[in-house]
């Protein structure tokens, strides 16, 4: 990353992973070295009470209070968003939020003069939950892209509709993370706005899917992630990774 290199928990010449709070660690990476950001912040739950309800197994309802206890439920995005401005090149960001946030982002994004879109995760398992609501069955990503930033355009077509279709579930059975995202999404994400040896950050890096992507894309690869557990997941899991081709 720079001087601060030493900061980094494992490193190589591909990959760099820092245990600890990315509001801290943000701004120790250099001015506009970042190609684009994918990541999956914490945000708030439909549920007043976020640690209950459902058929959530007790490790993932303690890993909710973990976050509740550094976030709180009402994390608001302002802060991240202009946080990570500076080290963008060009502003090249895909998040992963719900319906109670969007207008955050695409106010975010409007103020800029950036261009947006919504990008849907539908998933045909949601959990069958529905007492006073819709099933919870899909899952919102907001794209935001300045002028300039990479888009390739040149990918098989399936690739660019605004919906992708698969089941919740089917992560790697030794993270047990409880917002595990599906590496076929997160590959098409890298794909299109990333090009080889760019520089993707995941400030929020969980068990480290975005890192597993990156690496069978031969993109960079910096992770970020304050759980130590769940690094250690992220950091093994990347570390064994043999990287797959022609993905798509």
């Amino acid at each position: 990353m720079s001087e601060n290199d030493n900061e980094c928990n494992y490193l190589d010449a591909m990959v760099g992973l820092h245990l600890g709070d990315c509001f801290e660690i943000i701004p120790l990476i250099p001015d506009k070295s970042i190609d684009m950001i994918l990541t999956d912040p914490p945000y708030e739950f439909i549920s007043k009470d976020p640690i209950g309800g459902g058929f959530m197994k007790n490790e993932n309802k303690k890993h909710l209070v973990n976050i509740k206890e550094s976030f709180g439920m009402s994390f608001n995005p302002e802060n991240f968003l202009n946080s990570i401005k500076r080290i963008m090149k060009k502003y090249n960001l895909y998040v992963f939020t719900n319906k109670n946030l969007l207008c955050k982002y695409i106010d975010f994004a409007e103020s800029n003069d950036y261009k947006w879109d919504i990008l849907v995760w539908l998933k045909p398992n949601p959990v069958p939950i529905f007492n006073g609501h819709y099933l919870i069955d899909k899952e919102y990503i907001v794209y935001i892209r300045e002028t300039g930033a990479t888009f390739n355009t040149n990918l098989n077509y399936n690739n660019y509709f605004t919906y992708y279709f698969h089941p919740a579930g089917g992560g790697s059975k030794d993270t047990k993370h409880p917002t595990e995202k599906q590496i076929g999404l997160i590959t098409r994400f890298a794909m299109i706005s990333s090009n080889i040896d760019d520089i993707v950050l995941d400030p929020f890096m969980g068990s480290g899917t975005t890192g597993v992507a990156c690496k069978n894309l031969k993109r960079r690869f910096i992770g970020i992630e304050k759980d130590e557990k769940y690094f250690e997941i992220a950091k093994r899991r990347i570390e064994n990774h043999k990287p797959q081709e022609n993905l798509f």
